[in-house]
Order: structure tokens, then C-alpha cells, then sequence
């Protein structure tokens, strides 16, 4: 996962990489369907909900103190992953911000979540797993 704080537009906005296979056994589960087509799906916005109600119960935010929603905007096939890009809107300044990023830990039991946040001038990096699931950033 790669977040930015962008000041002008007052927002966190993320890149999150997840590769196909791993997705799809992420979201059959999840859903409880036989199978879902991460590549060339036949409906891709039915695809970017699912991806999207499956990040939003594995993704969360909190800014300067508040819990933040985020806003799925949409996802792409790059090689062998799908990049998921979503934003939390908002975000007058960026002090403070808690990530916890469970994606696909339900799936792998020794699933590593990367977290890489650029913000102020500054980036810094976590690697979060079952163990350590959630990490604070401070600027």
C-alpha cells in the first residue's frame, strides 16, 4: 500500500497492490461466491464493488485523532496484480495517522501488508502482519 498526503485537495490518497490470484481467493471467501475473474472480469464495476465493500472492512483510517472513511475510486490490471486506488477525503492537515491494513490476512496466515506513507516532505514505511496489524504514523 503506497498513501500520499496530497495538501492541495486535502486528501490521503492510496495505491494499493494486490496480486490476482490472492485477490480472487480474497474475495470468493470473503463474498462467499464460487468465483470471481480479477483479470478481465465481465462486469468490471461489479468487480470494484466487491473489491471495494472487501477494503472497507479491511482497511481503516484513523486521521489526527478521528476515524476516516475513504472513498474507492476504482482498480487496474498491471502484470500479475490489480492496483486498488481509493482516497480519504478530508484531511485539512496531516499530524497524525493510524493504518491498519488486514487485507488478505484472512486468506494467508503469514500475509506482510507494506505500508508506504509520503507525507510533509518525509516517507516512512511499516510492514504489518497478524502479529502487528495496525501502525501509527506521526508527522
Amino acid at each position: 500500500m503506497d498513501a500520499e498526503y496530497n495538501p492541495q485537495n486535502q486528501s490521503l490518497q492510496v495505491s494499493h497492490r494486490l496480486f490476482l490470484d490472492d485477490l480472487e481467493d480474497a474475495l470468493t471467501d470473503y463474498h462467499g461466491i464460487e468465483y470471481i475473474d480479477t483479470v478481465e472480469p465481465k462486469d468490471p464495476q461489479q468487480l470494484d464493488s466487491l473489491i471495494a465493500e472487501y477494503l472497507k472492512n479491511k482497511v481503516f483510517f484513523v486521521v489526527n485523532g478521528a476515524d476516516k472513511s475513504f472513498e474507492y475510486i476504482g482498480s487496474e490490471v498491471e502484470g500479475d496484480a490489480r492496483w486498488c486506488y481509493y482516497q480519504v477525503n478530508k484531511v485539512s492537515a496531516l499530524k497524525e495517522v493510524e493504518i491498519t491494513n488486514v487485507a488478505l490476512m484472512d486468506v494467508f496466515d503469514d500475509q506482510q501488508n507494506i505500508v508506504h506513507l509520503k507525507a510533509n516532505g518525509k516517507i516512512k514505511s511499516y510492514k504489518l502482519d497478524k502479529g502487528d496489524k495496525v501502525k501509527t504514523f506521526t508527522f
